[in-house]
């Protein structure tokens, strides 16, 4: 990964968090502070404007509080899945077909052991 690259995830990163960590502390002091008996005027009071306004109107909470960290949740994981596939396997040809050799050589001893096993139960019940 070059530096430009780096640079940019890594300022992505910070924006992420920064707008994470603000809509999770809205959205904690929002259900936090929020009262089924009390007015809309008494939640200004005791809560203040900004979070009372949030609490007086549950749609736009949910669209300028809760959806961004979804969506940002879901960009990461495409993000994630993306760059996972993507990046090449640190096995060469060989390695691989060593390892499969190695494994096909192990299951085919299993499976005579398995056999032989087998035939050896049988001659006893005879």
């Amino acid at each position: 990964m070059d530096k430009k690259t780096k640079k940019t995830l890594i300022i992505v990163g910070a924006i992420e968090a920064v707008i994470l960590i603000f809509c999770l502390t809205i959205s904690i002091i929002v259900l936090r502070t929020w009262s089924a008996n009390m007015s809309a005027e008494g939640r200004v009071q005791s809560n203040g404007a900004f979070i009372a306004w949030f609490q007086n109107n549950p749609t736009l909470f949910f669209i300028t509080i809760v959806l961004p960290v979804f969506i940002i949740f879901l960009v990461d994981a495409v993000y994630l899945i993306v760059y996972s596939s993507k990046k090449p396997s640190a096995l060469t040809d060989e390695e691989r077909e060593a390892i499969q050799a190695q494994a096909r050589e192990e299951a085919r001893k299993e499976i005579e052991a398995e056999m032989k096993a087998a035939n050896e139960t049988k001659d006893e019940k005879k």
